[in-house]
């Protein structure tokens, strides 16, 4: 009898080994199993985000070389009015030298007639240069006009660009 139940404590004891081996094998083979699950969707996961980034940044170059070009082109106007701008004001000097190089049609020996033929030509003088000014003001103004608009640009759709190209 003795030997009766140590046979059974024996064979239970076994059964116990067996199953918690079995249940030890069993939990390894999920482990590696969640482990090769958990490492695939992190690999998918940083494919998609790479080839996400890669989608930005190719919108982002893209972008930015359309803005430079825009902003080449702004730059070609504003140097063809400058030059207009630059030609007028000198067509205006020209002409206030060709009007202060005429001859006086009026009698000698009239001062207030010689003021008044002073006072024109200065003013005439003082237009030209007010001119001058003017138009160096309009051109400063137009390049930091163009300046900030391409910022403005640069900043909307370079640096905030969507994953898909901005159309214009």
């Amino acid at each position: 009898m003795k030997l009766r139940i140590a046979a059974a404590v024996a064979l239970t004891l076994a059964v116990v080994l067996g199953v918690r081996a079995w249940n030890a094998h069993l939990l390894q083979q999920g482990d590696s199993q969640g482990s090769a699950r958990v490492q695939s969707a992190w690999d998918k996961q940083e494919a998609d985000r790479s080839a996400a980034t890669a989608r930005d940044n190719a919108t982002k170059f893209r972008n930015s070389e359309r803005v430079a070009n825009e902003d080449a082109k702004r730059e070609a106007a504003r140097l063809v009015r400058d030059a207009a701008a630059a030609a007028a004001v000198r067509g205006l000097h020209h002409e206030i030298s060709r009007l202060n190089k005429r001859t006086d049609p009026y009698p000698a020996g009239d001062a207030g007639i010689a003021a008044c033929t002073r006072d024109a030509a200065t003013a005439r003088e003082l237009f030209g240069h007010s001119a001058q000014a003017y138009s160096d003001l309009a051109a400063a103004a137009d390049g930091l006009r163009d300046q900030v608009t391409g910022l403005q640009e640069f900043a909307r759709s370079v640096c905030r660009a969507p994953t898909t190209e901005i159309a214009r």
